[in-house]
């Protein structure tokens, strides 16, 4: 059970350091102790999947609500992916 005297985001990070550590020393068949190089932190490279439909309004003049904007740019953005698999069909 944890005692929770860190945050979870700092918890995590350590605890992915040590497992992997751990795993390291198993393939090694070696002593977790001898010289180890630690993990580079893990980044997060996720994207959100509105995320074009948000750069889209912040670059447009914010004319209509971002939730009608979203759904436009959605059903022109699947218009124009059908266009272009229809002229590659045979």
């Amino acid at each position: 059970a944890s005692d929770k005297s860190m945050a979870y985001e700092d918890f995590e990070k350590q605890y992915l350091m040590e497992a992997v550590a751990l795993v390291k020393s198993k393939q090694a068949g070696t002593d977790a102790t001898e010289d180890q190089e630690q993990p580079e932190a893990v980044v997060d490279v996720s994207v959100p999947y509105n995320a074009a439909a948000k750069l889209a309004y912040e670059a447009s003049d914010k004319s209509m609500a971002y939730e009608d904007f979203e759904k436009q740019y959605l059903m022109e953005a699947v218009a124009l992916v059908k266009s272009k698999q229809a002229g590659t069909d045979a």
